[in-house]
């Protein structure tokens, strides 16, 4: 009997298994604002406000390249030096309601300017004690007191290794990210923003498979130059742009796309400068990015349930049949012949 009181209880104990099919945007090429590396110096940079962030981004096929204009106030009397850096990759849970993991790539040719100055990129782990930077970019920053410190950024992005998964199905696309959210570590609200967005050479707004969040970006009459503005925002993990577009591409030489980068960045800076007349824009509605057009999802679903909960199921299922033969017999022997 206690053999047939387990084998119920092992069944549900299967059930309580973590969800293998857990949503996700994986490897995507993409970043966040300059942010806190150091927990020390949080204290600190609670004093410094973003009053304007600005973010040009130009998609290509396989890849993306960003630059990020930043200026910052520092609202008390005294200077305030801090390190800043940028994680080479990190994940992140996304979407509250859909608890969506996000895991970005690393970044390639980063390059950062305070107040029209190139800075030296600390790429090396830092030796100091109780923190490393094993995992970051990182430069030293003074911002002055009661004043604005600009502060930019250049960066490429290897999109093509992208992969999404939806339930039990997978996807293979370039996959874009910006984490708004990752502005929450400075003083808050971000003042002003404005994200801008170009799909370069062959690219237009149809081959965007889909944009998060949705209905914020304008759309440009050309099809291919997005923007998005805000102000007096304290982001979260809603506020993410996350982007999935064209299929990945094999044989995809990405190396070759870094010797490239004084060109790239040259554009992205005219692209930065542009002025747009606001009635060539509408508001536009995109597709979820996470969703997976695969249809093999189902099967493999069934498969997996069969897997877990197929032998639980069938030993039940023996155990009920040899209980009610052996009852039937039990009641066979009683009954008078």
């Amino acid at each position: 009997m206690k053999k047939l009181v387990f084998l119920p209880f092992l069944f549900l104990s299967l059930s309580a298994f973590p969800n293998a099919a857990q949503p996700g945007f994986w490897n995507a090429g993409g970043t966040g604002t300059f942010s806190l590396l150091y927990p020390e110096d949080s204290a600190e940079y609670r004093k410094i406000q973003m009053v304007w962030e600005k973010v040009a981004i130009q998609l290509y096929r396989g890849y993306a390249v960003i630059k990020g204009e930043y200026r910052m106030y520092n609202e008390t009397s005294e200077a305030v030096s801090i390190r800043v850096g940028y994680p080479l990759n990190a994940s992140f849970d996304g979407r509250t309601a859909n608890r969506e993991e996000i895991h970005f790539d690393s970044l390639y040719a980063l390059k950062a300017q305070i107040n029209g100055q190139q800075v030296e990129i600390i790429s090396q782990p830092v030796n100091d004690v109780g923190a490393s930077n094993d995992n970051w970019y990182v430069w030293n920053t003074v911002f002055p007191p009661g004043d604005t410190t600009v502060i930019e950024v250049y960066f490429i992005v290897n999109t093509n290794e992208t992969r999404i998964s939806e339930g039990y199905g997978k996807d293979y696309n370039n996959g874009f990210i910006y984490l708004l959210e990752t502005g929450a570590t400075w003083k808050q609200p971000v003042v002003q923003g404005e994200i801008r967005l170009r799909l370069m050479e062959e690219l237009v707004a149809d081959h965007l498979r889909g944009v998060s969040p949705d209905s914020v970006f304008l759309l440009h009459k050309d099809a291919k130059t997005m923007v998005m503005e805000f102000h007096n925002l304290s982001p979260s993990g809603e506020d993410n742009i996350i982007i999935a577009y064209t299929p990945n591409l094999k044989n995809f030489d990405f190396a070759s796309v870094i010797t490239q980068k004084e060109v790239l960045f040259q554009e992205i800076d005219r692209f930065a400068q542009e002025t747009f007349t606001p009635e060539n824009f509408e508001l536009h509605t995109f597709g979820d990015p996470f969703e997976v057009s695969s249809s093999a999802g189902w099967w493999i679903g069934v498969v997996f349930f069969l897997v877990v909960y197929g032998i639980p199921l069938l030993a039940i299922f023996i155990i009920i049949i040899a209980g009610y033969k052996i009852l039937h017999s039990i009641r066979k022997k009683k009954t008078p012949s």
